[in-house]
């Protein structure tokens, strides 16, 4: 009897799940962002946080239905979302070509891990914010500047990704390939980018994410017309409500753009399904 107890309990353990895989994810969101307008209904209804810093959720949420409304119906906001999300993939693709490049360079090359690569660690290592006035001062106040800076701030995760990605093919099979008498091109191809695709893809779900954050603060320090730029002036306004509307709309494109880049990845990398890096959990 002692040992049939031993022998089932590690089964029972590795069978047990949380009380969170149990509940359907569509209730344990709906009810975790319940709990947090009730919490922040209180705090800014309470007079313990300035309206200023705070506003309600019923001003916020009237705040994106005008915000709505002006999209659908044209306009200056319209075209500061436009330019927002064209300037964020831009960022993007500029971001993709240099991570992967500059990745593959330090991955197969001496010159790549042992010289290159401490300067663009230095290089990362360093406030990016104070590299805008740069890129600023040598592109001026358009969309190229705001590009160059959301790509800047989003491709060393892509490099580290894609250089770590190839470095992990497999020795014995690499040997082969050169036994084969296999050009680099056909070694690249068929062995070292699929083993490096789930890699590089991880680096591109950070980089969606890091270009739109990369566009707003170009536009934030460098103006524009962009949607960074009305939710600066909203905050010189003191329109808090407009700046949490305006921010919300950017996490909701980060968000969507982080999930396309993981829609692509379940399409392209169909032998890997990883659980912790797509955007739907």
């Amino acid at each position: 009897m002692t040992a049939q107890t031993e022998v089932g309990t590690p089964t029972m353990l590795a069978e047990r799940q949380s009380i969170w895989e149990r509940i359907p994810r569509w209730i344990s969101l709906l009810g975790f962002l319940m709990v947090v307008l009730v919490l922040w209904q209180f705090l800014a209804t309470s007079g313990w946080v300035s309206p200023f810093i705070l506003p309600t959720p019923s001003s916020v949420f009237e705040a994106l239905i005008s915000f709505t409304r002006a999209v659908i119906e044209g306009g200056p906001l319209r075209q500061a979302l436009v330019i927002t999300v064209v300037e964020a993939l831009l960022a993007f693709v500029l971001a993709v070509i240099l991570g992967v490049g500059f990745g593959f360079i330090v991955a197969e090359s001496s010159f790549g891990r042992i010289v290159l690569l401490p300067f663009l660690v230095v290089i990362n290592a360093a406030p990016k914010v104070v590299f805008a006035p740069v890129f600023i001062a040598a592109l001026g106040f358009g969309i190229s500047s705001k590009v160059a800076l959301g790509a800047f701030i989003a491709f060393f995760p892509l490099l580290v990704d894609t250089a770590a990605g190839l470095a992990t093919t497999d020795r014995d099979k690499s040997q082969l390939f050169r036994s084969l008498r296999a050009s680099g091109m056909q070694r690249l191809r068929i062995l070292q980018l699929p083993s490096a695709l789930p890699f590089i893809f991880a680096g591109m779900k950070t980089a969606a994410v890091l270009a739109v954050v990369g566009v707003v603060i170009g536009e934030f320090i460098g103006g524009g017309r962009g949607l960074g730029q009305q939710t600066k002036i909203a905050g010189d306004l003191l329109a808090t409500d407009r700046v949490y509307a305006y921010g919300f709309v950017l996490a909701v494109f980060g968000y969507l753009f982080f999930a396309a880049v993981s829609f692509a990845e379940h399409r392209i990398v169909f032998w890997q399904r990883p659980r912790s890096t797509t955007a739907g959990g």
